[in-house]
């Protein structure tokens, strides 16, 4: 590597300042941590997903909203699996109005899961010497917008495709 090569380590979001947990604690754990990182008169969440790391601090997973979401009832997963048979269509709005009641009943039950059973494996993640742009072919190839950066077998932050296009469109002088 060039001396002007862009790296990783000189873009990340440390992890003390992503939003993160412990592949012991729970949805209503991940849902408090991911609600205190907001922006804005409006408070909007600034982050999609949260790193779940183990008591090594090493990665072990991530949990999207959609993880969350989904984790709260499986009739949302469950209906995007139906057959469908020629001439009818699956009306998720009109199912959604029949579980109300129930999906908000339920759902409070669920916040004692734990985050293990909705997180998804780690298996993608970039070096902090890594080249700028390998993580983001590896974001592109897999449609992320968020790849873990991990050091000497330890989660140290995540870098975003904000930060990646903020650079590369600054060098290509875009």
């Amino acid at each position: 590597m060039t001396a002007d090569t862009l790296v990783v380590k000189d873009f990340i979001i440390p992890l003390d300042r992503y939003p993160h947990l412990s592949d012991t604690q729970t949805l209503h754990d991940a849902v408090e941590i991911i609600q205190t990182f907001t922006c804005g008169p409006s408070d909007r969440l600034r982050y999609s997903e949260l790193m779940v790391i183990n008591d090594q601090n090493q990665l072990v997973g991530r949990v999207t909203l959609q993880d969350i979401l989904q984790g709260l009832d499986q009739r949302l997963v469950d209906v995007t699996k139906v057959k469908k048979f020629e001439g009818q269509s699956v009306e998720y709005a009109n199912l959604s109005i029949l579980w109300e009641d129930s999906f908000f009943v339920e759902c409070a039950k669920k916040r004692i899961t734990p985050i293990k059973d909705l997180m998804s494996p780690a298996t993608r993640f970039v070096k902090g010497e890594d080249p700028l742009l390998k993580a983001l072919a590896m974001l592109l190839h897999s449609n992320d917008v968020i790849m873990p950066v991990v050091d000497d077998g330890r989660v140290v932050g995540v870098i975003r495709l904000e930060e990646i296009f903020k650079a590369i469109s600054s060098r290509c002088q875009l």
